[in-house]
């Protein structure tokens, strides 16, 4: 059958490939892999066998009102500068041990479970993670955290390269999983391609609904045209090999879900995004399909104007409970699959907010902020300390003291055991959290 034949075919038979949300970067993949014959001697095995879920929590999360100073001074400011926002002394969940300068601190009312992960040494709390000349637009300062670039961040993700870096041939098509519509810039490649799922149960090849009988017979013929081979007509065949990956992609994906079984014990409401994210995330780890990382957001953290919500409903703490009630519920699900020894879950957002309220009962785009990271692998406690809130920037945001790249340094060098320099653009220091 020729090309011509082959499109007449595809476009009469109403297929279509489901919002995957693999990005232009899965045509480069197979284009350099047709290119160089060098590249596809020999796939790259893993390193090792962890597995990384990072939750962005998109919007810029306030760490003020996340990780709460409660020594007498810095408290007595926070109270002075947020006097409707600031949380009442008594309702913080107060932290066994103290920052690196011997403050006290205590994580918001709202996060229950995350102060009992604490406790057992599960948590690290990074402090004041950011960046020389903070930039407080969404969009680019997202991109630098995407891309770990803050002078040219229009390239490649730091996952992404990460990815290629460990698997330059890779021939798994879930080696990496976004729960979601888009692909975060992070997962982004020049030879990995990674798919965006925002629904396990639609990723799959579509056929016309008015014959569902036949879909068996029309997926097979669809596969079998796509494995035809034509050098000459490249971009064709980078169609159809995307079409194979996500059809092969697709089935393990099905299989493994369906296969989940979960704990009465273990609860991921359903009316928390992130707990449904989370849960689908789950279901990929227990089916040992060899992902590698995955990654689900959490938005909503632009709080300009009612951050505690209304009568206490809403705003930034519902959002940190459904921080506290997803990852409780994904961590016990791992201890009870045998698999907490081998995942590790981080936290980032693209900016803190301003150590004052605004007018509307909100903060505005502030600068460095705290970061978590989570597991059984995690030397638990507090690295760093709490910023100053009297010695702040020229827009009232709190001063960084760990460089964010010294974050991704530690997980790319001693959890996914890659050389960061390459793809930091530099060497920096790794922390004491794994």
């Amino acid at each position: 059958m020729d090309k011509t034949t082959r499109r007449e075919f595809i476009k009469k038979s109403g297929f279509t490939l489901v919002t995957v949300g693999v990005s232009g970067r899965a045509f480069l993949r197979h284009m350099n892999l047709a290119a160089n014959s060098a590249l596809t001697a020999g796939a790259a095995l893993s390193p090792n066998d962890h597995i990384l879920v990072v939750i962005q929590e998109s919007g810029g999360n306030d760490g003020l009102n996340t990780v709460i100073p409660m020594s007498s001074s810095l408290y007595g400011e926070y109270r002075r500068r947020r006097p409707s926002l600031a949380v009442q002394q008594d309702r913080i969940l107060p932290l066994s041990n103290p920052d690196e300068a011997g403050n006290l601190l205590g994580f918001h009312p709202n996060l229950a479970r995350m102060k009992i992960l604490f406790d057992q040494g599960q948590v690290s709390v990074i402090q004041s993670v950011g960046y020389q000349n903070p930039n407080r637009s969404h969009f680019d300062s997202m991109a630098i955290w995407h891309t770990a670039d803050p002078v040219n961040p229009g390239g490649l993700g730091w996952l992404g390269e990460s990815l290629d870096v460990s698997f330059p041939s890779n021939d798994n098509p879930l080696i990496a999983v976004s729960i979601g519509r888009t692909l975060p810039v992070s997962l982004r490649g020049k030879n990995v391609a990674v798919p965006a799922i925002e629904n396990p149960q639609t990723y799959r090849l579509q056929t016309d609904d008015h014959y569902p009988g036949d879909r068996h017979n029309r997926i097979q013929t669809l596969l079998a045209l796509n494995r035809e081979q034509a050098p000459e007509r490249l971009y064709w065949d980078i169609v159809g090999q995307t079409a194979l990956d996500t059809q092969e992609s697709s089935e393990a994906l099905q299989a493994v879900i369906s296969r989940y079984t979960s704990d009465p014990n273990i609860q991921y409401p359903t009316t928390n995004p992130l707990a449904r994210g989370l849960l689908t995330v789950a279901q990929i780890i227990a089916g040992d399909l060899g992902t590698k990382i995955l990654y689900v957001t959490l938005g909503g953290f632009d709080t300009h104007g009612n951050q505690n919500g209304q009568n206490g409903q809403g705003g930034q703490p519902l959002l940190l409970q459904h921080l506290d009630e997803a990852v409780d519920a994904f961590y016990q699900d791992m201890k009870r699959l045998g698999k907490d020894d081998k995942v590790l879950i981080m936290t980032w957002s693209e900016f803190g907010r301003k150590v004052g309220e605004n007018g509307n009962l909100g903060t505005d785009h502030g600068a460095s902020a705290p970061q978590f990271v989570i597991g059984s692998p995690v030397q638990g406690g507090i690295i760093g300390e709490h910023p100053s809130l009297t010695n702040l920037d020229r827009d009232d945001g709190t001063v960084y003291s760990i460089d964010f790249r010294s974050y991704y340094a530690t997980i790319l060098e001693t959890w996914l055991e890659v050389d960061s320099r390459e793809i930091l653009g530099g060497s920096f220091g790794v922390l004491p959290f794994i």
